[in-house]
This record gives C-alpha cells, sequence and structure tokens, in this order.
C-alpha cells in the first residue's frame, strides 16, 4: 500500500531522515518507534504532504504522492491523526468529527459516517454536544482517531498515540486501535516501545533519522537491540 524509498528530508537546512525506506502492506498495523526526536513524525509528516523531500519517493497504492499537496493526498485515502491530538478545543464533539469529513461531499454519507464513529467510540456519542476542550486527554485522543476516520481512508497515520496519557488511559486508546485496525491500515508512530510492538504485525525502529532494525512486532519484541536500547534490558 505505501513504500518509502530512499526518503532524505527535514526542514530548512536541518536533515532529519537520511535514506529512509520502509513499506505498509494493506491490513497491517505497523509501528514506527524510537526515541524522541529520532525522526519518526517527520517520517509521517512527509507522507502527508506537510514535509517535503529533499530527495527519494513516496508512493502509495502505485503513485508517487511525495510532490502532491496535503489535500490531494487526503483525497487518495491518507488520513493523520497529529501529535498532540490538537483537536479544536471550541467546536463540539460533533464538529470537530464533521471536520475530519471536509473532501466528503454528499450529506447522507457525512452522517452515516459519524453514526459509525459513535458506534465505534460511544463515549463520544455521549459527549456529542461537549466542546472539544473538556473532554480527558484519553477522550480526546478518541475524537482526534475518529476524525481521522471519517474521510473513511484506506492509511491511517498516527502520531504519538499515547502522548501525555495516564497508563490507564494508554490501554483505553490501544484498545481503540485493535478495534479499528479490521477497517483500515495503520501506521502508528510511538514512543512507548513495548506497547506499540505488542500490537503491531511488523515494526521499524528509527534512531538519529536512520533505520537501525526491522521485523515483526514479536522479533523486535525479542531483539537484543530494542531490549537494551528502549526497555532497560
Amino acid at each position: 500500500m505505501l513504500k518509502v524509498k530512499n526518503l532524505n528530508t527535514g526542514y530548512g537546512n536541518v536533515q532529519v531522515l537520511y535514506d529512509f525506506s520502509c513499506e505498509v502492506k494493506s491490513g497491517e498495523v505497523v509501528s514506527m518507534v524510537g526515541s524522541n526526536g529520532s525522526g519518526k513524525s517527520t517520517l509521517l509528516k512527509a507522507i502527508s504532504g506537510i514535509v517535503k523531500p529533499f530527495s527519494g519517493e513516496i508512493e502509495f497504492l502505485g503513485e508517487r504522492i511525495d510532490k502532491l499537496p496535503p489535500h490531494k493526498i487526503v483525497a487518495l485515502g491518507i488520513a493523520h491523526v497529529p501529535e498532540g491530538r490538537q483537536v479544536f478545543g471550541k467546536l463540539s464533539v460533533a464538529e470537530n468529527l464533521m471536520m475530519g469529513a471536509f473532501i466528503v461531499k454528499d450529506e447522507a454519507q457525512k452522517k452515516d459516517r459519524l453514526q459509525e464513529m459513535f458506534d465505534l467510540f460511544p463515549i463520544l456519542a455521549e459527549r456529542s454536544k461537549q466542546a472539544a476542550e473538556t473532554l480527558s486527554g484519553g477522550e480526546q485522543q478518541m475524537l482526534a482517531i475518529a476524525r481521522g476516520l471519517m474521510s473513511n481512508p484506506k492509511l491511517l497515520l498516527i502520531d504519538e498515540l499515547s502522548l501525555g496519557l495516564a497508563p490507564v488511559l494508554v490501554e483505553r486508546v490501544l484498545e481503540a486501535i485493535n478495534m479499528i485496525r479490521k477497517q483500515v491500515t495503520i501506521l502508528l508512530v510511538e514512543q512507548k516501545v513495548q506497547e506499540a510492538l505488542e500490537i503491531a504485525d511488523r515494526g521499524y525502529v528509527i534512531q538519529n533519522g536512520k533505520l537501525v532494525i526491522t521485523g515483526t512486532g514479536a522479533e523486535l519484541l525479542e531483539s537484543d537491540i530494542v531490549k537494551q536500547a528502549y526497555m532497560g534490558m
């Protein structure tokens, strides 16, 4: 579904990713793990068109997308759940969700999609008229995920799922990932290495903008590199 080939990118004159390559197959959950500042978020921004490559290629369903603007990438079927959730605090839960469906022109289809999100995340239905800023951190993360799903994407990019959440809330949002993985392919960026790899079909480990090791989630959990660098073992 997604192929990143020899990607070099960053911000201005500062390079963050170096000859980075990865792929995501249809139906997978792929976790991209590494320490803060390793380049994980930059990768997602490059895929979604927010950051432009210095060189390299990004393909989605066989089509080059690395020169496309973000709104066209969304229209092709990629949605990005940003780091820090970034919900519209003054808007209601329902209004936030409808913002995620901006590319959907059919109003009946939007309403159907909204109901699907309420069925998937019942707490959002209960809070539908509340301002998003009044939700707990875990509820805001569910809202951000649901907002990303409103465009009915083929690939969902999720950046730092657990950022700022208490452990009990991390468990709740990880459960949400398991609920939606049958509907959409997921590329997950996460600092909590063990949790991310436990739910992943495959994973990639990034250090200083470079690929260090890749394998199945189970293989990486048993890797000495991962154990020593990220799990204190």
